[in-house]
């Protein structure tokens, strides 16, 4: 593992190092590397380097420290942040300059991070790879051939990069999971509504929102300790998301017995690449040798297909309320041509329909599902699944007129959605907390999976994950990264 981000804070408290100096070693990676990776996309220099000194002088100063002081960080391009560029990745707002903060953004900043840049992302998060029409497509670090995955793909990359120690990220389906395994990082898709949305485009800059479900928020990270770190700075109200309840945070230990870990792999028949299938069995292995309780286990009823079903209708509809009536016209028009062999494009396209009663249906579903993913995790402490069927495949450029390419399995082939977001949307359809760790690379390539608590539970779940994390020991830096160490 590289170094983290609690590292890099200790360093700096301890009188070490500097944060004047830690960013230089971040912006050199950056000036040698980001050419190659295009992970970020504004480089804020001179306000990096002013936050820095602020950093260093606070420490000089002999008062309390925050918890990331002088720690470098990339922000999502998503995040609003004051004076500095944020365009989503969206033509419209190329030259947007807000005004002020993103509620995560501030609370970094708050907890002394230092903001070095803003990261890549696919047109307003929308896809799971890193396309920007603006920017161009982010190269994963281990293959520049492949995807980092998205849509937090710039933030995934710059992590894995060291060009920083921490990025804010969101997820619909899969934007923070994804990149987190394809980058062999950390990262953790907190409890919907546990984590502000404020300043999180889409929705655009003035408009309204629709996105009332699916949509949560975390961050990306070297190791679980900083996610918890993450998790502290983060949560709770900040009287602006109506919707944030005040849940303390808490402090959790793991807990004082052995663990129980279930573990599943059919996501509706998709099937498991055989770098997966390897990392998985030797994850199993793993935890086994610990002294982990470990089995196979699925939730009883808890039926994958009706969980894309319903999470498409709810994303169809809940995006399609803010879409153009002719843009949603043209997509249905060209949702004649899906097959059957893609139900959750299938599904959007049906939401997009706007149909108030198969909304409902939607939700009712969902609150059915959230019950029994609920009920299992009282007899186990975690769920273990993975984050897609494949490791990173190679990336296009996605454009709504056309059908994606479909992705690579061994020898076989998956409808592109189904096979980049099948095993992570059941997850955002509960709202569940999940935090992604990195299980080792094979063949050249991280593999990632997904650890699933109960909602709310967000502290108990990094507690377990950080016992977990000791075990499965964390991923190495890109190969490319330790070249030029």
């Amino acid at each position: 593992m590289t170094d983290s981000a609690l590292d890099v804070a200790a360093r700096i408290a301890r009188g070490e190092s500097s944060a004047v100096d830690e960013l230089e070693v971040c912006l050199a990676r950056i000036r040698r590397h980001n050419a190659d990776i295009n992970a970020v996309v504004t480089l804020d220099e001179a306000g990096a380097r002013a936050a820095a000194r602020a950093a260093d002088a606070l420490r000089a100063s002999g008062g309390p420290l925050p918890p990331l002081l002088g720690v470098p960080m990339t922000v999502k391009d998503a995040f609003e942040t004051a004076g500095l560029r944020t365009t989503a990745s969206h033509p419209p707002l190329a030259h947007y300059v807000p005004a002020s903060d993103a509620t995560v953004v501030a609370r970094l900043k708050a907890a002394g991070a230092v903001l070095v840049g803003k990261t890549n992302l696919p047109e307003l998060a929308s896809t799971p790879q890193c396309w920007s029409p603006l920017f161009g497509p982010t190269r994963n670090p281990w293959n520049p051939a492949l995807t980092p995955g998205g849509s937090s793909g710039g933030s995934g990359a710059a992590v894995a990069m060291s060009f920083s120690y921490i990025d804010p990220g969101s997820d619909i389906g899969g934007s923070i999971r994804i990149p987190a395994a394809y980058c062999g990082i950390a990262g953790l898709k907190a409890t919907e509504n546990r984590i502000p949305r404020s300043g999180h485009i889409p929705h655009l800059p003035g408009g309204r929102r629709s996105v009332r479900h699916l949509l949560s928020f975390g961050a990306l990270a070297p190791s679980v300790a900083d996610l918890q770190t993450a998790l502290t700075v983060l949560a709770g109200p900040d009287g602006l998301d109506v919707e944030v309840p005040r849940v303390p945070i808490q402090t959790v230990s793991p807990p004082g017995r052995p663990l129980r870990i279930a573990w599943w792999d059919d996501f509706g028949g998709l099937p498991l690449c055989r770098r997966t299938r390897a990392a998985l069995a030797r994850t199993v292995a793993a935890l086994e040798a610990a002294g982990c309780v470990v089995e196979r286990r699925c939730p009883d009823g808890f039926d994958v297909v009706k969980a894309w079903q319903a999470y498409g209708w709810l994303a169809g509809t809940e995006i399609g309320l803010d879409m153009p009536a002719l843009a949603r016209r043209l997509i249905a028009v060209m949702g004649r041509f899906i097959t059957r062999d893609q139900p959750i494009a299938h599904a959007f396209v049906q939401g997009l329909a706007l149909d108030a009663q198969r909304y409902n249906r939607a939700l009712n579903r969902r609150d059915r599902m959230v019950r029994t993913l609920e009920s299992f995790l009282d007899s186990w402490d975690i769920w273990l699944c993975p984050v897609a069927p494949t490791t990173a495949y190679p990336q296009s450029e996605l454009l709504w007129w056309r059908r994606p390419p479909d992705i690579p399995v061994d020898d076989a082939h998956l409808p592109f959605v189904e096979g980049a977001i099948g095993m992570v949307t059941p997850f955002s359809l509960t709202g569940s907390p999940v935090v992604v760790l990195p299980a080792g690379v094979e063949d050249g390539l991280p593999v990632g999976f997904q650890f699933v608590g109960r909602r709310w539970q967000d502290e108990a779940l990094l507690a377990t994950c950080a016992a977990i994390e000791r075990v499965l020991g964390g991923c190495p830096p890109p190969p490319r990264l330790l070249d030029h160490a």
